[in-house]
């Protein structure tokens, strides 16, 4: 009985603005807070093998959570029907891939480090520790149901989107030099390629989806100002705004830390 409550995508479709700033959501990121300085503190100093060990994992449990969630999700349509609108069939495009920037870096980030694709690291590990701050402020999809009924699914969505946020950063700790405003364009060339990527599921693979809030206004008469008023369309431009500011804002804290490092000769 208890791992059947564990093992289920029941309540995933419940509104997340019930926990909003409530203690379920402050509990999720102060514990997120605390995990992010404890990890960085012991592994930060280890050897350079221990560490490489340490990103494997943390990589690999990434990838497995993203198909592991979906191998619940196509049990669950094949054996007790759709328990929720994450149910889906073997044969389903989300049964490898998401359209969605966090789904879609829940793959990419782990690729990116496993082969050293540099040109690509400006854009995923930006954009990852974006979209997963994004999903800690705003939980969508993470704190549903009941916050004491503890499910495989809640546990993987707080995971990756922990993951999505750290492991961009301790890389960037342990000696990467990502982030360098001369080499924008490749912002740019991200940014639009997965635009591109989001409004194909949109229009192609599944018209009723919002991949990456494109389509449709999600905080429309919720709890945040300014976007709960905006129509469909119109709600893109302070969305833009958000996402250039926070381009921005990592690419300052990265030059600053990188400034701190060469000072004290790291």
């Amino acid at each position: 009985m208890i791992l059947s409550r564990f093992f289920t995508s029941s309540g995933m479709d419940d509104s997340p603005e019930q926990y909003l700033l409530k203690w379920p959501h402050f509990l999720y990121v102060l514990v997120g807070a605390i995990l992010f300085f404890v990890l960085m503190r012991l592994m930060l100093n280890r050897s350079a093998q221990t560490k490489r060990f340490f990103v494997f994992v943390s990589c690999f449990i990434m990838i497995f959570l993203k198909y592991a969630g979906e191998a619940l999700f196509i049990w669950e349509w094949h054996t007790i029907g759709a328990v929720s609108s994450y149910s889906h069939p073997f044969w389903d495009f989300r049964t490898l891939i998401s359209f969605q920037l966090c789904g879609v870096n829940n793959v990419l980030l782990p690729l990116v480090i496993w082969l050293n694709i540099k040109p690509a690291k400006d854009f995923i590990y930006s954009t990852s520790i974006m979209g997963g701050l994004a999903v800690i402020l705003y939980p969508s999809g993470m704190i549903y149901g009941d916050p004491l009924v503890f499910t495989f699914p809640m546990l993987r969505s707080l995971l990756v989107h922990f993951l999505l946020v750290f492991l961009p950063c301790f890389m960037i700790a342990s000696g990467e030099r990502v982030f360098n405003p001369k080499r924008w364009y490749r912002l740019l060339v991200g940014a639009v390629l997965m635009t591109i990527w989001a409004m194909i599921g949109n229009l192609w693979i599944d018209p009723s989806a919002n991949n990456m809030f494109l389509m449709v206004n999600p905080f429309f008469g919720g709890p945040i100002p300014l976007l709960n008023q905006l129509p469909n369309g119109v709600h893109m431009i302070p969305l833009l705004l958000l996402v250039i500011i926070g381009f921005i804002l990592i690419y300052a804290i990265a030059g600053r830390y990188y400034k701190k490092k060469e000072s004290i000769g790291i």
